[in-house]
C-alpha cells in the first residue's frame, strides 16, 4: 500500500467553479419528499441541490461530512493515517 496526502475541502471552501461542478453532479440526484395536497392525497414532491441557498448547501454537506477535490468532485472515504 501507497501512502499519498490529498488536500480535501469542505463545500465552503471550494471556489465558485467547484461548486458549480458539484452542483451540476446533483441535478441527476433530486431529493423526493411526501406531502400532503389541500385535498389530503399524498403528493410527491421534489428538490435539488443547486436550488438550495448557499447556507443550506453547507449545512447538508457539513451534517453528512462531504469532502471535495478541488474540482468539487466528492472524496467519499478518506483514512487517516494510524486507522
Amino acid at each position: 500500500m501507497e501512502l499519498v496526502k490529498i488536500k480535501a475541502y469542505k463545500y465552503q471552501e471550494l471556489n465558485d467553479k467547484a461548486k458549480e461542478n458539484y452542483i451540476h453532479t446533483m441535478w441527476d440526484m433530486p431529493f423526493y419528499y411526501e406531502m400532503e395536497d389541500e385535498h389530503g392525497n399524498s403528493i410527491m414532491k421534489y428538490e435539488y441541490f443547486g436550488d438550495w441557498k448557499l447556507s443550506e448547501q453547507i449545512d447538508f454537506c457539513e451534517c453528512n461530512e462531504y469532502l471535495f477535490d478541488k474540482y468539487g468532485n466528492p472524496i467519499h472515504h478518506l483514512i487517516e493515517k494510524g486507522e
